[in-house]
């Protein structure tokens, strides 16, 4: 009778216990990962911020995305909170989370500045074409510019010694 006895107890104390459950009404472990993600960059998103009106519309956005509301968020956090190694492992997972979101950004900030230096160099690459062509211009309007001139010179230096010559044939010819 006492072995039947103690057996009964047992059975009834495991049973009340239900160890390794959550109860009704707590987020289960894997969700609660998710929404601590979410509340935590929610956290970083609204720290600089003092318009409270947006910051409580941002967490009744994370409460409405994962289907729970914050007493129901508060009442597994307390849960949770009483298992410390179970909430380490849940913060672990969390962190994981944030820190794979956080290089999945760092890589598309890369990306975007990588293609905003391409641009920049396409324009600066434009600009010196651009500059080149506007220097061979000039260097080409400043040859025509010089063979003008030197035209010019030679016609002139050609007047100037015809008309020494026809002045040196006036003097020969007076001369005479």
């Amino acid at each position: 009778m006492r072995r039947l006895l103690v057996l009964f107890f047992l059975v009834i104390f495991s049973a009340a216990c239900r160890f390794g459950t959550e109860p009704k009404g707590v987020i289960p472990e894997g969700k609660m990962v998710d929404v601590l993600t979410d509340m935590h960059l929610v956290d970083g998103f609204t720290s600089g911020s003092v318009d409270t009106a947006k910051i409580v519309e941002l967490y009744k956005t994370v409460y409405n995305n994962h289907e729970i509301d914050s007493l129901t968020f508060r009442k597994s956090l307390e849960y949770y909170s009483k298992d410390p190694a179970r909430l380490q492992n849940i913060y672990g997972k969390v962190t994981e989370k944030l820190q794979t979101l956080q290089k999945a950004e760092q890589k598309k900030a890369e990306k975007k500045l990588k293609e905003q230096q391409k641009r920049e160099k396409k324009t600066a690459d434009s600009l010196k074409r651009i500059e080149k062509l506007r220097i061979d211009s000039i260097k080409r309007d400043s040859v025509k510019k010089e063979t003008a001139r030197k035209a010019l010179l030679r016609k002139d230096s050609l007047k100037r010694d015809s008309i020494r010559k026809a002045k040196l044939e006036r003097l020969k010819l007076k001369k005479k």
